[in-house]
């Protein structure tokens, strides 16, 4: 009684420290190790989390970048989650540490814009994601993202698939799928049809 005590406490500690951060439809958990950053306009309507979420890592919104998490999703430590564009995550999915779900490449692809970003002041509006290429990023639900996994932009990531520890995703992955390497690729399909272990 006392542990669900001092849980609940913790969770309406760190829904109030984060109100002005994002949107809470339910109860969502949050922890001391986890960040939300709202920069170049954004607002807290960018970000949504649904009810049972459980946030360990980063959440960034820049330039009204749009992140959605439906019910039940967790991100594990270090993660982060970035959007200039629109980010949205299904449903149940749970997302390991370290991983980097990013809609965009961070910098300009051009050589002389490039080149003309870096020559300007730290902070400067050349250095913002709103100059890069950028292109919503869709996770469908019962997903698994391994350790160290990165998610790039423009992908779409099937219900109930599995992204390997360490992978690259650069297309997208079908439903029911698993997918690893760099550049990930289907390693297995079909997997609503392995044998269950959990009864």
């Amino acid at each position: 009684m006392i542990r669900y005590l001092i849980k609940k406490i913790l969770r309406n500690i760190n829904q109030l420290r984060f109100r002005n951060k994002a949107i809470f439809l339910g109860k969502v958990n949050l922890s001391s190790l986890n960040s939300m950053i709202l920069l170049d306009e954004s607002k807290k309507e960018d970000i949504i989390l649904n009810d049972r979420c459980v946030i360990f890592g980063t959440i960034s919104s820049f330039n009204r970048g749009k992140i959605e998490f439906a019910e039940n999703v967790q991100i594990g430590p270090k993660t982060i989650v970035g959007a200039v564009n629109s980010i949205k995550i299904g449903k149940g999915t749970v997302i390991s540490n370290n991983v980097m779900i990013i809609d965009n490449n961070n910098h300009p692809i051009n050589p002389e814009d490039r080149i003309q970003m870096q020559n300007s002041p730290v902070g400067s509006d050349l250095r913002k994601w709103k100059n890069s290429v950028s292109k919503p990023i869709v996770i469908g639900e019962n997903v698994w993202i391994g350790q160290f996994a990165r998610i790039n932009k423009g992908v779409t990531v099937g219900n109930n698939s599995i992204i390997g520890a360490n992978s690259v995703v650069t297309k997208n992955v079908p439903e029911n799928a698993i997918a690893a390497g760099n550049p990930a690729r289907i390693v297995k399909e079909n997997i609503q049809n392995e044998p269950r272990l959990i009864f």
